[in-house]
């Protein structure tokens, strides 16, 4: 049997390759704006809530620039950084501002207003060390009444999704994709396997091969190492883009939270 669920976001890495190319095209199709149709309701409504003069944006780990384009349509001055060269590729059909770099050392003098960090990126980063140095980083670049608006898979769901035996399947015209996945509980990382295939620009076939890991983190984790970092959590939501909750046995699907000094 085939798996329908899919596991949270399995972005960023950091290869430059023919196979990472296509995974980025194939990650877009098939995860990438399924994730976002679902997250823009909660952007929508925190923007609305939290309202600014000062129009500017900064989105860490972009990815294919989904995010960058829904700040820039109302009005912001939107930045994309993310380690991916291929990402940012694909971001650059939607913003040309982009940068590339590690979301733990922002190359920035200026500061934004908001700041977001999506499709669980944070996850990806395996020691809270290194969670600490990204919220670091993001203060550096918030302005004194800025906002750090991100989400993190809540932890229920590595046992009960990442641990499936079943992969996820998606495929189009022009591109197949499966992600196998495992939990190793004492460790609290989840890994998947990535494979499938995506048709380049000239037409020709790439294989897809590509092999990810992320780190569950508990709320009271995220919210120490927010303050460790000089941020504190302002609003914390409970966060079902794909319906999940009712299928499986999990208190919680992600968390989005929404941070400032």
């Amino acid at each position: 049997m085939k798996s329908s669920t899919a596991p949270s976001d399995i972005s960023p890495a950091t290869s430059d390759n023919e196979s990472y190319g296509a995974f980025a095209y194939a990650y877009d199709k098939a995860l990438g704006d399924r994730f976002f149709r679902a997250v823009r309701r909660v952007l929508t409504d925190v923007v609305e809530q939290y309202p600014t003069a000062k129009r500017t944006h900064l989105d860490v780990a972009c990815g294919t620039g989904l995010v960058s384009q829904f700040f820039a349509d109302r009005g912001f001055k939107s930045i994309g950084v993310d380690a991916s060269l291929p990402m940012l590729r694909m971001a650059a059909k939607r913003n040309t501002r982009l940068a590339a770099a590690d979301f733990r050392a922002l190359p920035f003098r200026s500061k934004f207003a908001r700041v977001t960090c999506l499709y669980d990126s944070l996850n990806h980063l395996k020691d809270r060390a290194d969670l600490i140095g990204a919220f670091r980083a993001v203060q550096r670049v918030l302005t004194d009444d800025g906002l750090f608006l991100f989400d993190m898979n809540h932890p229920d769901i590595y046992p009960e999704i990442w641990g499936m035996k079943q992969p996820y399947v998606a495929s189009g015209a022009d591109y197949h994709l499966e992600i196998a996945t495992k939990y190793r509980r004492r460790e609290k990382i989840g890994q998947a396997l990535v494979t499938g295939w995506a048709l380049l620009p000239n037409g020709e076939r790439a294989e897809i091969h590509e092999k990810h890991e992320q780190r569950a983190y508990s709320e009271r984790e995220i919210v120490q190492s927010l303050g460790e970092a000089g941020l504190k959590a302002r609003d914390v939501i409970d966060f079902d883009p794909y319906d999940e909750a009712g299928a499986i046995e999990a208190a919680g699907v992600k968390l989005f939270f929404v941070a400032g000094a």
